[in-house]
């Protein structure tokens, strides 16, 4: 099967809208589409509805950001948890921290507290890879309406040696294949720039990037070379 009448650029917004509809009918974890709503314009997404889960949620936003010619995603869906699967602040808080204590990813002193059903991580991690994986952690629990992060950052190495530690780190895991990347930060913002030889390498490069101490923040804006 030929892709070359795939779209390319310059799509209307009916098409990506159609195209957006057409990833929630494919994609697993949007079980129920019938309380969403999906508007487009200038290539903005914005979704309106239910979800039976925070989970749900998440999945409905990622599904539409996949679809090409999607500039932005703006999710205003609401959680609306089925009768089965409502739980009470305690139960949801007690399993938010088992799900935390159980994770190897993190460190202790992460905290988990809930009020009517919205549940929000306290504590502080060196790394903005850990404080994503507690977010990881529990936006799968049953009951959750939303998930507020306010874990923060200890404070990193100074901005040189972030910019060296982020360099030495791309060239150790990726050799030859990153000397078109470049890398600019302000305070721990990272931006990546550049061209990478695959779609794979877009993702590996920037989960080393957050792993780094120091790291806030990673804007993505490489490329891939079309050979």
């Amino acid at each position: 099967m030929s892709l070359d009448s795939s779209p390319r650029g310059g799509r209307t917004d009916h098409e990506i809208e159609q195209d957006v509809l057409a990833e929630f009918r494919v994609c697993q974890d949007v079980a129920d589409r019938r309380f969403l709503a999906v508007t487009v314009e200038d290539g903005v997404v914005e979704l309106t509805g239910f979800a039976e889960s925070y989970a749900q949620k998440l999945a409905i936003e990622r599904a539409a950001s996949r679809v090409v010619g999607v500039r932005d995603v703006r999710d205003y869906i609401e959680v609306r948890p089925r009768h089965a699967d409502q739980r009470d602040d305690a139960e949801i808080e007690r399993a938010a921290q088992r799900a935390l204590q159980w994770d190897a990813r993190l460190p202790r002193g992460i905290h988990a507290e809930v009020t009517s059903s919205v549940l929000r991580l306290r504590g502080v991690v060196h790394r903005l890879s850990q404080r994503e994986a507690a977010e990881e952690a529990v936006c799968n629990l049953v009951g959750v309406r939303d998930v507020v992060n306010e874990i923060k950052l200890a404070p990193g190495p100074s901005p040189v040696d972030l910019e060296l530690d982020i360099e030495a780190a791309i060239r150790r895991r990726f050799g030859t294949e990153c000397r078109d990347i470049w890398v600019d930060r302000v305070d721990g913002v990272v931006t990546l720039t550049g061209v990478v030889p695959t779609f794979a390498m877009l993702d590996d490069i920037e989960r080393v990037v957050r792993s780094i101490p120091g790291v806030t923040r990673v804007v993505d804006h490489l490329l891939v070379a079309m050979t």
